[in-house]
């Protein structure tokens, strides 16, 4: 009778580390997805930019996730009492809106960083795609440049 519960208790630590994983994998896809979006269209307007906002506060919610998990897992468990699979899936829980909730308060400073380093990529194409255009028509040359 005790090994069908361990059992039990270890195939629900199993599914619940690969819910979790899967909510991450999904994340990191949308991140992806709107990264692509952002290099297509104009970071000129203010829905991408709101966007693009977005998704690199989903990253580093994201990675504060995936550290403030490996933090938790260098705690020693209570020997004495130990944890029921309830308490753990419940600080996973806990966990995830915390880091969420720091995500919003303006957490490691990670998404500000990536928004600024994104957007300066996008001007400096505008901008090289502007003046490689103008230097083209003091030539004569009409090219139809991106950006």
């Amino acid at each position: 009778m005790m090994n069908t519960i361990g059992g039990l208790g270890l195939s629900a630590n199993i599914m619940a580390d690969k819910a979790q994983n899967k909510a991450q994998v999904e994340k990191a896809e949308g991140f992806a997805q709107e990264l692509s979006k952002a290099e297509k269209n104009t970071m000129d307007d203010p829905a991408y930019q709101k966007k693009l906002k977005d998704a690199c506060r989903g990253f580093e919610s994201m990675f504060m996730q995936m550290m403030w998990k490996e933090m938790r897992g260098t705690v020693p468990e209570n020997a004495l009492f130990g944890e029921s699979h309830g308490e753990k899936i419940f600080k996973d829980m806990l966990d995830t809106e915390m880091v969420d909730r720091m995500s919003e308060a303006g957490g490691l400073g990670l998404a500000d960083m990536m928004y600024k380093q994104l957007t300066a990529q996008y001007q400096a194409k505008k901008d090289m795609a502007e003046r490689a255009r103008a230097s083209m028509e003091a030539k004569g040359q009409h090219i139809n440049l991106p950006g």
